[in-house]
């Protein structure tokens, strides 16, 4: 078994020094924080926490996350199993631009998504202003539920289709369908049991999505008075002096950490060892057909309402020189962008800049480190890393201030802590996975060749990684830069974060200003999400010509 992976005995005392301090930054990073947190839960005894948990504020909004996140849950991903269904079984027309419309959502940072619902479908909104026609119930759980479910389902897109396109031929449909079998039966009998495993996966994925959203239940819960766990805690941390608030957030933040640890816990325990049998056509699918059309003609005007209606609303009251008049060419103009880009708007860009760039670089340092640190990434490490990624960001960030608010309260040192807390895991599994797939006998003929530990590391390893290295920055870098949830609880006077500048210009009342701040925050982050669609487009290319 040491042959097979040469790698980790090319330098046995890093390995031998990886492992202890792997550990000390985690416990560092996550450890420490959550126990505090749930020492502060405690500290009054088990009697103060229960009726901490059964008061109003707090069982209402505790009630409020789990319905409002089991029905995105549900309907997202039922929505994005379909939708992996439709694109990766058949040969739908347009099917490549139905996957990249179904996955723009992920470009979009959710609370601006819900911006874009609100210039499009609330009051004095464009559907509003052209037709006389709004979305009743915008404002409060309705909204909050469909705009999650719109930036939750390519969440639960990812999963099912590649559950669909990751593993062997589909003889056992093909074979149901060769005894006589219809396409329905064949997929209730034999297609929906081998992808109920990545089904379930997407449910838990949604769920703890849900469940930790801020910005959407911020701008469509709080104006009509609907909280959840995370704007609770925002209330109270943010908003409120007393000491009882602040007993509030922490015991709603050790709820969080328990409740992501209960599903979390639970789906790896149902699928421990269950894989998925890929069960689509290969690529090309079935022959298109009228059937096809249809649904391909379905799954656009989704896309349109859903996501390209709400940004183009966004753009024009971007554009529009008030709110309340028509957006037509005569009324725009670009004074709400100069009005943007204010001494907020560039420091707000600065420190998301400096946050992303940190996080990127650091994650994927500490997610090496942790990899040479663990055989096969499947030890206790790998296990504390991914922790730290389940648990809310809401809950992270209270963990976080309580653990080192004392000495890094209002700093982005504080944030960047949450950010690795919460982001490790990304670099670790990048790594992990790409260390275990490292081609054995290039490293052989390094040594064979006299190459030293370091000198086969630098020449042989890091080029056969550099794309996962470049991916795995990427990827860390675009969350990070319009991550609201951990941000907006732990910024200070000077280390506001770009989303959380455009939150604050909402929350003040100011419509346009506030939408040319999302425009060009969403612009900010497409541009930086660019290269990851490059380097996807590049490997899938690559696998093809394999």
């Amino acid at each position: 078994m040491a042959d097979a992976v040469p790698w980790r005995r090319l330098a046995v005392p890093w390995r031998r020094l990886a492992g202890p301090l792997a550990g000390l930054l985690v416990v560092l990073v996550i450890g420490l924080p959550l126990a505090r947190l749930v020492g502060v839960a405690l500290e009054d005894g088990p009697a103060v926490l229960a009726a901490t948990l059964a008061g109003p504020l707090v069982a209402g909004a505790i009630g409020n996350s789990l319905w409002t996140g089991v029905l995105v849950a549900l309907v997202a991903a039922g929505a994005g199993t379909a939708a992996a269904l439709a694109t990766e079984r058949s040969a739908l027309p347009g099917r490549r631009w139905l996957r990249l419309g179904l996955l723009l959502p992920m470009l979009v940072p959710p609370f601006v998504t819900a911006f874009g619902w609100a210039r499009a479908f609330g009051p004095r909104g464009l559907t509003d202003q052209l037709v006389g026609v709004t979305l009743p119930g915008l404002y409060g759980p309705l909204g909050i539920v469909v705009v999650l479910t719109v930036a939750a389902t390519p969440l639960a897109y990812l999963v099912v289709a590649g559950a669909l396109a990751s593993r062997v031929e589909p003889d056992l449909e093909r074979a149901a369908r060769a005894s006589g079998a219809g396409r329905l039966e064949t997929f209730r009998t034999i297609t929906l049991p081998l992808l109920r495993p990545a089904i379930l996966s997407a449910l838990v994925v949604v769920f703890v999505f849900a469940v930790n959203a801020f910005g959407v239940p911020t701008v469509l819960g709080t104006p009509a008075g609907f909280a959840t766990i995370t704007t609770r805690l925002y209330q109270d941390l943010a908003l409120s002096a007393e000491p009882a608030a602040f007993v509030r957030a922490a015991t709603m933040a050790a709820m969080l950490v328990v409740l992501a640890l209960i599903v979390v816990g639970s789906a790896d325990a149902l699928l421990a060892g269950r894989g998925v049998v890929r069960t689509g056509l290969p690529a090309g699918g079935e022959a298109g057909h009228a059937g096809g059309r249809v649904a391909a003609a379905l799954m656009t005007g989704a896309i349109v309402v859903t996501t390209i209606v709400p940004l183009v609303a966004l753009v024009l009251s971007a554009l529009t020189r008030a709110v309340g008049l028509p957006p037509v060419p005569a009324n725009w103009t670009l004074a709400n962008f100069g009005e943007a880009l204010d001494a907020r708007f560039a420091d707000g860009l600065i420190h998301s800049v400096v946050l992303a760039t940190a996080a990127a670089t650091l994650v994927l340092v500490l997610g090496g480190l942790v990899a040479i640190a663990t055989r096969r990434g499947s030890t206790v490490l790998g296990t504390a890393v991914t922790l730290g990624f389940a648990i809310p960001g809401s809950a992270l960030a209270v963990a976080v201030l309580l653990a080192y608010g004392g000495w890094l309260r209002d700093s982005l040192a504080i944030i960047l802590v949450a950010y690795l807390a919460k982001f490790w895991a990304l670099g670790h599994r990048q790594l992990a996975g790409s260390l275990d797939r490292l081609p054995p006998d290039l490293l052989r003929a390094a040594r064979a060749s006299g190459a030293g530990s370091l000198d086969a590391i630098r020449s042989v390893v890091v080029p056969i990684l550099r794309p996962s290295i470049a991916a795995g920055w990427l990827v860390v870098f675009v969350f990070a830069l319009h991550e609201l949830t951990m941000s907006s609880l732990l910024y200070g006077p000077g280390s506001a974060t770009l989303a959380v500048v455009v939150l604050n210009v909402q929350q003040l009342g100011d419509p346009t200003v506030s939408a040319a701040l999302a425009v060009l925050l969403t612009v900010i982050v497409a541009i930086a999400a660019a290269p990851l669609a490059i380097l996807g487009g590049r490997r899938a290319r690559t696998r093809r010509a394999g």
